[in-house]
């Protein structure tokens, strides 16, 4: 036996119940976005009944003919040049392992550390432990 739940947004039809494809809405999970058939959809969306529907709670972005859903609430996902604040979690020999708050643990790769004074490290050496925050 299956059951279909689904919100009474979903259910109703008529253009009234239309989220619009505007950037900036806020929609929620089966709400539908447009019934136009000419955007391809993104992130946060899925296509039934040849409507575009939000997946995921939060705002419409529209680049072109391009619709997703950013959701409301998402963890961390840094980028080349942000300063980020981790706990080191591991230890290994080439590289240390960093909780950072986000999706997937940090490496930092023991190549790419300078300290104090231009010094490369080399080896392993007991810079750091289980204990340190570091900033990277």
């Amino acid at each position: 036996m299956s059951v279909d739940i689904r919100l009474a947004s979903s259910r109703a039809t008529g253009a009234d119940f239309y989220h619009g494809e505007n950037p900036g809405n806020i929609v929620t999970p089966g709400d539908i976005i447009t019934a136009n058939t000419g955007f391809m959809r993104g992130h946060g969306t899925y296509m039934e009944d040849e409507c575009l529907h939000a997946s995921v709670a939060g705002t419409v972005e529209r680049v072109n003919k391009l619709i997703s859903v950013r959701p409301l609430k998402t963890r961390y996902n840094g980028e080349i040049g942000d300063v980020v604040i981790g706990r080191v979690i591991e230890v290994a020999q080439r590289r240390w392992r960093v909780e950072t708050h986000s999706r997937m643990d940090s490496v930092l790769m023991l190549s790419s550390v300078n300290l104090p004074g231009g010094e490369l490290v080399s080896s392993n050496k007991s810079y750091l432990n289980d204990t340190h925050v570091c900033c990277m």
